[in-house]
């Protein structure tokens, strides 16, 4: 039976202990609020995002995480896994799901 191991976007918006548990990556989408940049969960929390949202004179927006971020996670799991599925935001809202897509052709390892 394969081993399957999960990556996720911060969109799906996991308690850290769930993915800790369950040994879930999950990759951050960057927040902005106007030159500002976040990794969304790392170095915004969700009290910090509505305090600044509060606070802001401007509205912040999302961009996708990095092909490599993607791909270091695959890197990651694929020394403990056969299998790895992608749970990403839809391609119809995010160019994340694109992304993902990408970060397979530059993995190190073959495992997907």
């Amino acid at each position: 039976m394969p081993n399957v191991a999960i990556v996720t976007d911060s969109v799906a918006d996991l308690p850290p202990q769930v993915a800790e548990e369950f040994g879930i990556i999950v990759v951050p989408l960057v927040v902005r609020f106007g030159t500002d940049l976040y990794r969304d969960g790392l170095d915004l929390s969700p009290d910090q995002f509505y305090e600044k949202l509060k606070t802001s004179k401007v509205l912040p927006a999302t961009s996708v995480p990095p092909p490599a971020a993607f791909a270091d996670a695959y890197d990651k799991l694929a020394e403990k896994a056969n299998k790895i599925v992608v749970i990403s935001l839809t391609s119809k809202l995010s160019a994340t799901y694109q992304v993902a897509l990408q970060a397979v052709g530059l993995m190190r390892s073959d495992v997907v």
